[in-house]
């Protein structure tokens, strides 16, 4: 495939808390795009991009952010609007295309429309209360300016047969594409190209004529299978 190819901080958050460390790491892998993950409020709050890393991200076409989803819920309260506030000031830092929210942490979908950056929508995996096609069907057509972020991996928890179903149905919202494997027994976002087989690539094949990045969220256990995101990397370009 040739879309472009983004690396999520999620990849590496466990080697370190410091965001600036995790974009240092990832350049080695010559990525399109960084999305840089903020999991909890208190990262994104006690975040400040240093001088090369703001170069760094400045140089690159599709980076994004995915806002927080851990002790925060969106809606009209301080925690909200200082949240937004950061977001929207990163956002203008690295010129991110897109923010992602997951919808079972937002209240009001108000203060995020109001925001001065592009937000996006991502599906959710089988634990979530709303995670069936209709769902983000029904949050796009009221929230007309959001976007949508599929997850691949969020997708195929619920059921493989959504995977050309979400394609086809938000081609025209779509952004970007999260891109990882999970299932009722991996505790993890892991790497895709550990599950290869016939049935992966025919699903990874519904992505082919859609031209937006593909944001790698798989997750390393430690410093050791950093590489791995390596692997990863070259699975996409084969496919």
């Amino acid at each position: 495939m040739n879309n472009p190819i983004s690396i999520s901080t999620g990849c590496v958050y466990k080697l370190s808390d410091d965001r600036n460390k995790l974009i240092e790491g990832l350049q080695r892998f010559s990525p399109q795009g960084i999305e840089i993950s903020f999991a909890h409020p208190d990262y994104l709050f006690n975040f400040d991009i240093n001088k090369d890393n703001l170069e760094y991200l400045k140089g690159l076409k599709f980076n994004s952010i995915h806002a927080p989803w851990i002790d925060i819920v969106y809606g009209d309260n301080e925690k909200t609007k200082k949240a937004l506030d950061v977001i929207s000031k990163v956002c203008k830092q690295i010129k991110a295309r897109c923010v992602v929210f997951h919808e079972e942490q937002i209240e009001d979908y108000t203060p995020i429309i109001n925001s001065d950056f592009l937000p996006a929508i991502e599906n959710d995996d089988w634990r979530k209360p709303k995670h069936s096609v209709e769902d983000i069907k029904n949050i796009l057509s009221q929230n007309p300016k959001f976007k949508f972020t599929f997850d691949f991996a969020h997708a195929i928890t619920v059921s493989p047969l959504d995977v050309p179903i979400y394609i086809n149905a938000f081609k025209d919202k779509l952004i970007e594409v999260h891109f990882s494997m999970a299932n009722k027994e991996i505790g993890k976002h892991d790497f895709l190209y550990k599950y290869d087989n016939e049935e992966i690539r025919k699903l990874i094949q519904y992505l082919k004529n859609v031209s937006v990045p593909f944001v790698l969220e798989g997750v390393i256990s430690g410093p050791e299978e950093i590489e791995l995101i390596k692997r990863e990397m070259e699975y996409i370009k084969l496919i």
